[in-house]
């Protein structure tokens, strides 16, 4: 484990809380921030205690004080400037905090490198009194064995039960004699504790009814002295039953200057090395040795060291045994060379078998730097100094086929159990729901040509048995979904835009990869005409004319399949276009021939010609006087006269000469006029406005109500008919030839005539013979003050219209027939100060002959 991700827990908490307490706080002056204060040993109490400091201080802004902008701070605020120099001090501290031999190590290589083993010591500091004393020194859990020897201030509690019922705690004197009331003193000092229970027992025995038992109440203390490279030197207060890694935690562990492997243990004159690194790599308890009173532990300093990094399973700088005494000799002489196989092991060995790259980093005597690539495991290389990398040669599965894309079955598959194609895709779910079932690639790399090759097979085929394929070490087998084809298609029908350039919701339809769509594309047949899905399909060898087809949705039910266009590229011997053409065109009868036996080649097109006479969906609708009103089906060739004849004719109260005949191409070509005039209205509009003489706000107002009614307006693509069957009969030249959606209503005999426009009452009028244009007017309440009396015009029942002269100056009569809508127009001075002025009456006429017939629709 590296230093950084051994601190980057409350390293992350602090810089979250740093980042957050920088951003909420917005729109103040720029300060300084206080210095940090000093590092704690414990990470965890160091986060916790950065975090309640910045809760509390004055620089912190919770998001509600932030967004109150006229707030004045308390104190000063931290700036982004003031993040920047904290950062930079945290990673100084946190540089600080490695070794100088972490360090060195480090600056050799990429990877920050820790001393191993000196973190079983947890983070006790120095200073602090971690050594048990008498009160609080406990009785390890469990029962003490038999074998316990006891000693002068061990305490034992002895029971009575039977005749004698009592139980008290007795120590052993310094004499070494446990005195029990009412019995005679026991020798107990350097006795087992199993044996001085025996000798309890006895003299109960010999008292009438009488058991006892004893247990082990306290320990004596021992006093241990521990020097050298330890956090807190000198002696430690323990008991008989604690170890030595016990009296080295006592003493605040090691130092990473102090050696784990040569640890001295000195007692009654003789001395007894300790290699931790047998408790702490293999798990031999034998190295954790129990303590007497006056032991003496010493810690030396730190012995020839190896760094191991890369793909182990414990890198680290370990420690490796002292070959000579002293300061003077080389980094050869320095330690015992430890061969590869030992160096691995120490570092838990590679984290993976196979093949893997073994580099040494060493020192010659004058201190330059060697790499050698190490091959031999066992001969002895790594002395004090080197550096083992460890690279992993290549990650490549041996022995599997990899199966991706629209499958139920994704990822590895051994090859022993998968040789062919057939294997692996044994059944159909193996497959996706939407597979694509003409084309499959495998991906096999070329060891020759040092590059991958793609084979397309058909996945269809595949799974009938009509093609199968030998499989090999890491092979992929893609499969695609029709989904991604059809997308493959589209890309291609729109060449301005790319798979890359797609958002994230299509991404999940495209194959990802660009050589893969390419090859795709390559290999595509074209089927056009009166199919259901036209487009590109891509085929792979052995599709058939029947395969393809139901890809493309099958041939829909007005396709001529008795004579389809197969249009195909001249290959092989049999096919050359001898220099006329590359390609050739063959027709194909279905019925004559099988599709299933007609193979399909990458470039191959195919065409479905539609038959005539095709059933379509046309109707028309005829609705007011008639008998049988409602939607007819439409045949080509139908006129006015034959949808009149199948409706019943007309009733008594039909009025012919009023039918309006609406159409659609007609209704959006009116449609379309009236947007383009409001258009153009808008652009005069915004030209006036940039004239010295700009239109006052009444003028404007005025002009942009006409927009909204042209873009507002409905129209209705009325044409003028005769309806009359007797007329039609008499002359067939006027029999209108019907097409699909046409609209034909014919009204009731009216006996009104309508006045709309700029009159003061607009109004149905009762219809007479003898009155004039004039009349009608007048009875509406007369012209209003807007009325342009010049333009004034009849709207016949048949949809025609014809101008009217009723000024008091210019006054003529006319007849109108009942049924007819005089309209008079709205005076275009308002809009004089557009080019366009003298064309205004024309639309607001249109506008209003719209709103007319729309009316007469509706009722």
């Amino acid at each position: 484990m590296s230093a950084w991700t051994k601190h980057a827990a409350p390293f992350s908490v602090f810089c979250f809380l740093l980042l957050l307490t920088a951003f909420t706080t917005r729109g103040f002056s720029e300060t300084r921030f206080p210095v940090v204060p000093p590092w704690l040993d414990n990470e965890r109490d160091q986060a916790a205690e950065i975090a309640r400091d910045l809760q509390t201080h004055p620089f912190s802004r919770t998001v509600e004080q932030a967004e109150n902008r006229g707030a004045i701070p308390d104190g000063p605020v931290l700036t982004p400037r003031d993040t920047r120099a904290l950062l930079e001090q945290m990673d100084k501290a946190h540089a600080a905090r490695r070794s100088r031999l972490e360090a060195y190590y480090s600056g050799r290589i990429v990877d920050e490198l820790d001393q191993f083993g000196y973190d079983m010591f947890g983070t006790a500091t120095a200073g602090t009194d971690s050594s048990p004393t008498a009160v609080n020194i406990p009785i390890p859990s469990g029962a003490v064995q038999d074998d316990f020897i006891l000693g002068t201030g061990d305490s034992l509690t002895v029971t009575f039960r039977g005749e004698r019922t009592d139980s008290r705690t007795y120590p052993i004197n310094s004499q070494g004699f446990l005195v029990v009331d009412e019995l005679p003193p026991i020798a107990a000092a350097g006795r087992p504790i199993g044996q001085l229970r025996q000798m309890l027992e006895a003299e109960a025995a010999k008292r009438h009814d009488t058991q006892v038992y004893v247990s082990l109440d306290s320990v004596r203390q021992i006093g241990v002295l521990v020097v050298g490279h330890v956090k807190k030197p000198g002696r430690q207060t323990l008991t008989v039953f604690h170890t030595v890694l016990d009296a080295l935690s006592a003493a605040g562990g090691v130092e990473k200057t102090g050696s784990l492997r040569q640890i001295k243990l000195i007692r009654s004159g003789r001395s007894t090395w300790i290699d931790l690194y047998g408790l702490l790599i293999h798990g031999d308890a034998g190295m954790d040795l129990g303590l007497r009173d006056g032991d003496r532990i010493i810690v030396p300093p730190i012995g020839p060291t190896v760094a191991i990094a890369g793909s182990v399973k414990r890198p680290g700088i370990y420690e490796i045994p002292r070959a000579l005494r002293g300061m003077w000799h080389t980094p050869d002489e320095a330690s015992e060379k430890r061969s590869l196989e030992e160096i691995l092991a120490m570092a838990g060995g590679v984290l993976a078998p196979g093949e893997n790259r073994f580099v040494k980093l060493g020192l010659t005597t004058d201190g330059r730097e060697t790499v050698d690539e190490i091959t031999a495991p066992y001969a002895p290389l790594f002395g004090d100094g080197t550096i083992l990398m460890v690279a992993a040669s290549t990650e490549r599965r041996a022995g599997t086929v990899e199966l991706t894309g629209h499958t139920r079955r994704p990822g590895l598959h051994a090859l022993a159990q998968n040789k062919t194609l057939a294997a692996l895709l044994s059944d159909e779910t193996a497959f996706g729901p939407d597979i694509y079932p003409l084309i499959g690639v495998v991906e096999r790399w070329d060891k020759n040509q040092l590059s991958r090759t793609l084979t397309a097979f058909s996945p269809l085929l595949v799974l009938k048995g009509g093609y199968d394929r030998k499989l090999q070490d890491g092979d992929v087998v893609h499969l695609f979904s029709r989904t991604q084809i059809v997308k493959l298609g589209d890309s291609e029908k729109a060449p301005g835009t790319t798979e890359e350039g797609s958002n994230e919701d299509a991404t999940a339809d495209i194959v990802p990869d660009k050589a893969l769509r390419s090859f795709l594309r390559e290999r595509a047949a074209f089927v056009r005409g009166a199919v259901r899905d036209p487009g590109p399909w891509p085929v792979a060898e052995g599709v058939s004319l029947e395969n393809l087809l139901a890809a493309a949705g099958g041939a829909t039910l007005e396709a001529d399949t008795s004579r389809v266009e197969l249009t195909s590229a001249l290959s092989g011997e049999g096919h050359q276009s001898h220099g006329k053409s590359g390609t050739r065109r063959t027709l194909v009868n279905f019925r004559e021939q099988n599709p299933a036996n007609i193979l399909i080649a990458a470039g191959d097109a195919v065409r479905f010609n539609q038959t005539f006479g095709k059933p379509e969906n046309t109707s028309v609708l005829i609705t007011g006087e008639v008998k049988h009103p409602g939607r007819y089906d439409l045949l080509p060739g139908d006129k006015l006269s034959d949808l009149l004849e199948r409706a019943g004719s007309l009733t008594t109260e039909a009025y012919p000469d009023g039918a309006i005949f609406s159409r659609e191409s007609e209704r959006r070509a009116e449609e379309s006029r009236f947007h383009m005039q409001a258009q153009d209205l808008e652009i005069k509009l915004a030209a006036a406005l940039e004239q010295k003489d700009a239109p006052d706000a009444t003028q404007i107002a005025a002009v942009q109500q006409l927009v909204d009614q042209l873009k507002q307006a409905q129209a209705v693509g009325r044409i003028t008919v005769e309806a009359d069957p007797g007329a039609l009969a008499t002359e067939p030249a006027l029999d209108m030839l019907l097409e699909s959606g046409d609209r034909v209503y014919i009204p009731r005999r009216p006996l009104m005539v309508r006045v709309a426009g700029e009159v003061l009452s607009p109004a149905a009028l009762q219809f007479r013979k003898d009155k004039d244009p004039r009349d009608y007017i007048m009875e509406a309440g007369g012209f209003t003050f807007h009325a342009d009396k010049s333009r004034v015009f009849v709207l016949y029942p048949d949809g025609s219209a014809q101008p009217l002269l009723v000024d008091v100056w210019n006054h003529k009569a006319a007849f109108i027939p009942p049924g007819s809508t005089i309209v008079v127009p709205r005076d275009p001075k308002p809009f004089d100060f557009l080019e366009t002025a003298r064309d205004l009456s024309q639309i607001i006429a249109n506008l209003a002959i719209t709103g007319i017939w729309i009316d007469d629709l509706s009722h």
